[in-house]
């Protein structure tokens, strides 16, 4: 069996309401414990997020992919990027 790790993600511009999520604080973000060498997809679709390349995601002040592997720790922040002209 799998190790089971604990990540954060952090919903921003609205994802939050788009997920029905009840009670959500955007400063504290969600919670999820999955297993050990699970990729930022898997804990994104575990989230409820079903469309995931319309929105930006970072790590520590870095963008990273859906493809990303976590780790023990790691906070995720989701946003809709901004756009205009």
């Amino acid at each position: 069996m799998a190790q089971m790790i604990t990540v954060r993600i952090k919903f921003f511009s609205g994802i939050d309401k788009e997920l029905k999520l009840e009670n959500y604080d955007p400063s504290k973000g969600m919670s999820l414990s999955i297993p050990s060498g699970k990729r930022l997809k898997w804990a994104l679709k575990h989230a409820g997020l079903t469309d995931f390349s319309s929105y930006a995601y970072f790590r520590s002040g870095e963008r990273i992919s859906t493809w990303s592997k976590l780790k023990q720790g790691d906070e995720v922040s989701c946003l809709k990027p901004s756009g205009g002209g």
